[in-house]
């Protein structure tokens, strides 16, 4: 088996969890009031709970692996 065979390691997000991170990113970008509450929650559980209240449905899990991706330069949304 050659490394060309071995499958990918890598799990694509789901469509669901695509969406609310897209969604989430984009309230962050036209909110200055929901990305400095954001920039301040202090755990994922705290980000989720936060995205409900905005009607935003994401896992803990799905946050953690996309934290450098949600705001500008890729820095970590949220301590952590």
């Amino acid at each position: 088996m050659t490394t060309c065979d071995l499958p990918s390691t890598t799990v694509p997000a789901a469509p669901a969890t695509t969406d609310a991170l897209h969604q989430l990113k984009e309230l962050a970008q036209r909110d200055p009031h929901f990305a400095a509450a954001l920039m301040a929650t202090g755990s994922t559980e705290e980000v989720v709970h936060l995205a409900q209240a905005h009607g935003i449905t994401l896992s803990p899990e799905a946050l953690w692996r996309h934290r450098g991706t949600l705001m500008t330069g890729g820095l970590p949304t949220w301590r952590g």
